[in-house]
């Protein structure tokens, strides 16, 4: 995640995404402390400021993303950096399932994905 941040690309995904509206954000005291990019059915981008962690923030984000992508796809993806190993616990004790490992440029990835509940 340090490697994203620090290079600049976060910077300009984001603002790709902020013209497209499609970047959703949570605030605290009139600051921004967690982004989420929606892009198809895909979680893009799911951040939260590392001094808001453990308090819920990221699982209100997460739930928002979750109920804003079924409502239009039965089957939603997001990729992880593999190495993010806390990100990557907190996924999976959401009910996503960790799939196949990604090779690209930069870090390796995972995919998750789930799938809407038929109840």
């Amino acid at each position: 995640m340090d490697w994203f941040l620090g290079s600049g690309a976060s910077d300009a995904h984001v603002k790709t995404y902020l013209e497209q509206g499609k970047v959703y954000h949570l605030s605290h005291d009139g600051r921004i402390v967690g982004v989420s990019i929606l892009d198809g059915p895909t979680i893009d981008v799911m951040m939260v400021d590392p001094d808001h962690h453990r308090r819920g923030l990221g699982r209100v984000l997460l739930r928002h993303a979750e109920s804003t992508l079924f409502a239009h796809h039965a089957a939603i993806r997001l990729e992880s950096f593999a190495g993010n190993t806390a990100a990557n616990a907190f996924y999976e004790a959401c009910g996503w399932s960790p799939g196949r490992r990604l090779e690209a440029e930069g870090p390796a990835k995972v995919e998750y994905t789930k799938h809407r509940r038929m109840d």
